[in-house]
């Protein structure tokens, strides 16, 4: 009997190890499955954020290729306007920015004008104009600093236009000279690496503003006559060229002038050279003053000038000639030695009557006034096949 309860004794000891044993590795797997299933959480999680971490690093790999690639354009282009659309559009796709504008100071530096824009309504575009110093666009433009939400409220800017307002504005300079400001609206705001972004495209595109101006310096310098400052021959001969295709184009007149002063060189060897130069100086802001803002005069070479009246007949051109010299008989021209008045002689020829190409009507324009001249001089006439005077 004690036996009996011996072996029981030892069969509860054993069962009760066996139960401790199964239990203890049921949590050692328990445990090892708990830690299986947070290394996979763990394992899921860093996926995910290796997969936003690449998306993300594509993201500002693509933005990066589109600075460059827009910094590069920007470089490139060798016209204001130019400029100014790549601006916007690397604003708009870079920043995912709704609104994005840019105004171009005047030549007066007073006003800012709206040249390019992307998600402007149409409507406004016409009043979309600010003085310096008005909106945030002006004291933008007056104080040549970037100006976000928050500082235009310290600053307690009212704004002419309820229904454009800005968030951020950032002037386009270079070297303290304003060439103009862009204007954003966007849902965020921008962080720290946008606005650095922002700041230095628009460096950027005022430096190449400023190369623009100083390529229109040269322009102007290939094609300004440097004694009268009326454009020369080559850049004249241009012009008509584009004029004589538009008046093809619309079936429009037309008309060339050659005007050559009278006995200019009588005036010049009795007077000097340089009272002929400033004879000459005169002379071209008197006609520059007279002719129409469509209308284009240049210096022909010598004692000459050529104009080129767009929409005009011959008739009207004429006109206009006879009354200038009625006008130009009226000048006192002094030089030291008493008052002396002087003439001029012209001729006038006409698309598409005397010719459809620019030279057939410089060439017509020189053969009227070639009879102007040798019928006594002092007068205006109109080419025709057979040359009559008015």
């Amino acid at each position: 009997m004690p036996y009996i309860v011996t072996a029981a004794f030892l069969l509860v000891v054993v069962l009760i190890i066996i139960i401790i044993i199964v239990v203890q590795r049921m949590q050692k797997k328990s445990e090892i499955l708990s830690q299986i299933a947070i290394l996979t959480d763990e394992l899921d999680r860093q996926k995910q954020e290796n997969i936003s971490l690449r998306n993300e690093l594509r993201s500002i790999i693509s933005q990066d290729n589109l600075l460059f690639s827009s910094i590069i354009r920007l470089t490139s282009r060798l016209e204001p306007i130019e400029i100014a659309r790549e601006i916007v559009g690397f604003l708009t796709n870079y920043l995912n920015a709704p609104k994005v504008t840019l105004f171009f100071l005047d030549e007066k530096e007073k006003r800012l004008n709206l040249v390019a824009h992307q998600g402007v309504n149409e409507d406004w575009i016409p009043k979309l104009t600010y003085d310096v110093g008005e909106g945030r666009i002006g004291v933008t433009a007056e104080k040549r600093i970037p100006l976000s939400t928050n500082e235009s409220e310290v600053l307690r800017i009212k704004e002419p236009y309820p229904f454009y307002v800005p968030d951020i504005c950032y002037p386009l300079v270079y070297q303290n000279r304003l060439f103009g400001v862009v204007g954003l609206n966007r849902d965020q705001h921008l962080d720290e690496r946008e606005k650095n972004i922002v700041g230095v495209v628009t460096r950027i595109a005022s430096t190449a503003l400023q190369n623009t101006l100083s390529l229109a310096i040269m322009r102007d310098l290939a094609s300004i006559d440097p004694l009268t400052k009326l454009y020369n021959i080559g850049y004249f001969r241009d012009r008509l060229t584009e004029e004589l295709n538009r008046a093809r184009r619309f079936q429009r007149n037309l008309s060339v002038v050659i005007i050559d002063l009278d006995n200019f060189k009588y005036f010049n060897d009795t007077f000097g050279h340089q009272a002929g130069d400033q004879l000459l100086i005169r002379i071209a802001q008197i006609f520059n003053k007279f002719f129409r803002d469509t209308d284009l005069v240049a210096r022909y070479g010598g004692d000459e000038f050529i104009v080129m009246l767009p929409e005009t007949r011959k008739e009207e051109a004429a006109k206009m000639l006879a009354t200038l010299l009625n006008n130009f008989r009226m000048y006192e021209f002094a030089q030291g030695h008493g008052e002396r008045k002087l003439a001029f002689s012209a001729g006038v020829a006409t698309y598409p009557d005397d010719g459809i190409t620019p030279s057939d009507l410089i060439k017509n324009a020189d053969k009227a006034l070639y009879e102007a001249k040798s019928a006594g001089r002092n007068r205006v006439v109109m080419y025709y096949h057979k040359v009559e005077k008015i």
